[in-house]
């Protein structure tokens, strides 16, 4: 593999240089004697450039260029060439991901480095420089604009004729590493609109949560000292665990994780350091010995964590000098330490600050905290790049989300001021919410001093043609009103919340209606009319998602109603839109095919009547037809909190049966002779509901999650399965003390108590239990309320040794075995 030596410095910016020469005629008349030549061995990103270049100069002009591997004036000599070096480019002095666009001799040329494929910067990146150039060409002298990443989404004006100016134009990109995260860019005309985007990175940096995976759950039997002490106790890991920092073998052993990596991966430069998210800071002694608090008064754990990525660092240094190791600064290490700790040089810092996520930057005093944090970090390392969800609105419930236009030009020109190496900023992954949020971000990312409100104008004015002053105007009094909403309720934070919905949404549902209705009765234009489009189904979402909530005086008054069987038949023929939040399943169908064995239970001892529960989350359910005719699956005291809860119906065969939209009203309805069993696999993220089953035995998979299964609140006694032959189990409880406490209390089948556990000061209790002799049969959970704290989120997890399945309705409990 060659190897591309990375220019650390930022891009040089250098604009047009017109001599006297005469313009070049590229197409005339809707007619060109030009060809498009680039060399038969170059990079794959020219060879999709160039292809992309004869395509929407027919599209503009109608006049389609052949794609020519030897030079044959007049042409659009495309890369690093001898015909480019005769006309005088230099590749070779121009930064990664830069380009030149240059006019010589009747002919045209774009050029930049580019990476051959496989081939890697000297930091793990790409660089597709002339690709770049071809977007810019594009840009600038046809008028393209690619608005989102549909099939309506490319803005080509047409003409017979294209003149090209004396040109010398020189750019690169500011920062080195460019992504617009969480716009839906698993699928690839996603990823072609990032690189007609011209998003990128020639620095490649891995910065992901990576502790569970480096440290894996598994080693807490052999080394419970790598893991978080709470209380005097090492903590058996569950869900987002941490990891006891300060341990010398922890420290090794993580080095070693990441050695293993490089030497298998010699291509490989970078391995992230990341703790997993949330709370559950180990409390051992020398742990706290490094913790401080913040100017906040609150918990700083930014010590501990530097000398933790410093110490991995070394070692790792002396294997492999030439690779980076990435971490977050974030959350309760946000905050630089109080006393400032050289990093290692191999150290990259990604500066994280949770404190402004969704639109909390419109409040001065997060406006100079952020400021003087970006200071700080800045005189602490050069190595440092940018995460961020600056601008959000978490949810699915259709809320369009404004660009945010005053956060945005307060951040980008600070961050290229600081010398930030890499952006990775939040788009919305439901085009239809935020697609010009997401315009605009990919542009900042490769200029950050651009002008956002010039902008958010030129693309309301190209996406909705005659539309587009009322969309412009709708845009901009949602993004004033979030501004408002954010200042006036301190609380507010990046997830979509009753009062965001009544405050802003409800509030200004008539005048949005109102300007998106005229902008519709305007629009002659198919493509415009089909990105209109996008809004006005999301705003759908947004109508049925309030009357959800009865937050609508009169819900059949706008004229975005539709009542609710209509309204999931619209999903339906919207599955997998780019337009509307992708519906991703926590399971996935082809592996449930022929996975468990079921039989419904004859009798489940100690059995008592369901009384209160919620589940929460997503959920895996085993339903067990009992009857002739229907299953019908009812759901009760659903809290969405923001999320469209869906759900998916999967046949003993694997073979998708039905999926929809969870509904109060609307139940599922299932053949009892259509298959032997059925999964329901229900996408609830953090929303909460209450489930039923007539006319079928069922099950709830304990070990969808490595939590265990969520409960909200009061909790009827649950019951599991143990079969013959098994010796001992682990099973656990598990809480969030000291607020969210629990207790529960372990049953064999005769009856008699077994195990008590305890989550009042321990987050998970786990305990191994022996089975006696005849102990084989269903056992009995009773969780209830612990003296101290409230009931809340409860987790009931079971280990390896059991199937994991729990059944709540014990006169409808069902035996699943899983297939090997």
């Amino acid at each position: 593999m060659r190897t591309t030596a990375l220019l650390v410095a930022a891009a040089t910016l250098a604009l047009t240089c017109v001599s006297c020469a005469a313009p070049t005629k590229l197409v005339e008349g809707e007619g060109t004697t030009f060809v498009i030549y680039h060399a038969a061995d170059a990079p794959p990103s020219v060879a999709r450039a160039a292809v992309d270049l004869q395509d929407y100069l027919y599209r503009a002009a109608k006049a389609k260029l052949a794609i020519v591997n030897d030079p044959a004036e007049p042409m659009i000599c495309l890369g690093d060439n001898s015909s480019a070096q005769a006309a005088g480019i230099a590749v070779a002095d121009m930064p990664l991901e830069g380009f030149r666009i240059l006019t010589a001799g009747g002919s045209i040329y774009i050029a930049g480095p580019d990476t051959a494929d496989g081939e890697r910067t000297l930091h793990g990146g790409t660089s597709n420089g002339t690709a770049n150039g071809v977007y810019s060409f594009l840009e600038q002298f046809v008028g393209v604009r690619w608005l989102d990443p549909t099939e309506h989404g490319d803005y080509v004006p047409t003409t017979a004729d294209i003149t090209i100016p004396d040109t010398d134009i020189s750019d690169a990109p500011f920062f080195l590493n460019r992504r617009v995260p969480y716009t839906q860019q698993d699928r690839d005309v996603v990823m072609r609109w990032w690189g007609r985007q011209k998003l990128g990175h020639s620095l490649f940096l891995s910065h992901g949560h990576n502790w569970r995976r480096t440290i894996p759950a598994e080693n807490f039997d052999a080394h419970p000292e790598w893991f978080a002490e709470r209380g005097g106790k090492r903590i058996p890991p569950t869900g987002r665990y941490k990891l006891c920092v300060t341990d010398e073998g922890l420290i090794a052993e993580y080095a070693r994780r990441a050695i293993e990596y490089f030497d298998a991966n010699p291509n490989g430069t970078c391995y992230s350091l990341s703790p997993s998210d949330s709370a559950g800071w180990c409390d051992c002694e020398d742990c706290t010995a490094l913790y401080e608090d913040d100017p906040n008064g609150n918990l700083s754990v930014t010590p501990a964590i530097v000398n933790f990525y410093n110490e991995v660092g070394k070692i790792v240094g002396e294997k492999h000098p030439d690779k980076i190791l990435a971490g977050y600064v974030y959350a309760a290490y946000v905050f630089p330490p109080s006393t400032p700790i050289p990093l290692e040089p191999n150290v990259f810092l990604v500066w994280t600050p949770s404190f402004d996520y969704g639109y909390t930057l419109h409040r001065p005093e997060l406006q100079e905290q952020w400021d003087d944090l970006l200071a700080q970090w800045t005189e602490i390392t050069d190595n440092i790049s940018y995460y961020d969800l600056p601008v959000n609105i978490s949810t699915e419930a259709g809320a369009l989300n404004p660009p945010g236009l005053n956060i945005l030009s307060f951040m980008y020109p600070r961050l290229k001021e600081a010398n930030i190496k890499g952006v990775y900023v939040y788009g919305i992954s439901a085009w239809g919410r935020a697609a010009p949020l997401n315009y605009i971000l990919a542009r900042l990312a490769w200029d950050p001093d651009v002008d956002v409100d010039a902008l958010l104008t030129e693309y309301c004015a190209k996406a909705y043609a005659e539309g587009g002053p009322e969309i412009e105007e709708m845009w901009r009094l949602l993004d004033a009103e979030v501004e408002r909403h954010f200042i006036e309720f301190p609380n507010a934070r990046y997830t979509l919340t009753t009062d965001m919905m009544t405050d802003i949404y409800v509030k200004n549902l008539p005048e949005i209606e109102r300007l998106y209705r005229s902008a519709e009765a305007k629009v002659t234009d198919e493509d415009a009319a089909a990105r209109l489009g996008m809004i006005g189904e999301n705003l759908t979402v947004l109508a049925w998602n309030l009357r959800q909530f009865k937050l609508l005086p009169d819900p059949e008054a706008t004229s975005f109603y539709m009542a609710d069987v209509d309204f999931f038949e619209f999903l339906s023929a919207r599955r997998g839109s780019l337009a509307l939040a992708p519906r991703k399943e926590s399971q996935s169908a082809s592996k449930l095919a022929n996975s468990v064995m079921v039989a419904p239970a004859d009798e489940v001892p100690g059995a008592e009547a369901v009384g209160r529960y919620l589940l929460r989350g997503d959920q895996h359910v085993v339903i067990y037809p009992t009857g002739a005719g229907k299953v019908s699956v009812s759901f009760s005291q659903v809290s969405a909190r923001g999320k469209l809860v869906s759900w998916l119906v999967v046949g003993a065969d694997g073979a998708e049966v039905a999926s929809g939209l969870m509904s109060t009203e609307v139940p599922i309805e299932l053949d009892a002779e259509g298959s032997a069993h059925y999964h329901l696999i229900v996408s609830a993220g953090s929303a909460s509901f209450k489930m039923a089953v007539d006319g079928g035995a069922w099950a709830v998979d304990g070990m969808l999650s490595d939590q265990g299964l969520h409960f909200l609140g009061a909790l009827s006694p649950v019951y599991f399965e143990v079969p013959a032959g098994v010796d001992a189990f682990h099973i656990g409880l598990g809480a969030g003390p000291p607020g969210e406490t629990a207790i529960a209390t372990l049953f064999a089948p005769d009856g008699r108590e077994v195990e008590t556990f305890d989550c009042t000061e321990m987050p998970l209790d786990r305990k191994l239990i022996t089975v006696g002799a005849g102990d084989a049969g269903w056992w009995k959970m009773v969780v209830t309320e612990a003296g101290t704290g409230v009931l809340d989120d409860v987790w009931i997890k079971p280990e390896s040794e059991l199937s994991g399945f729990i059944c709540i309705d014990a006169a409808r409990a069902l035996s699943v075995r899983k297939v090997q």
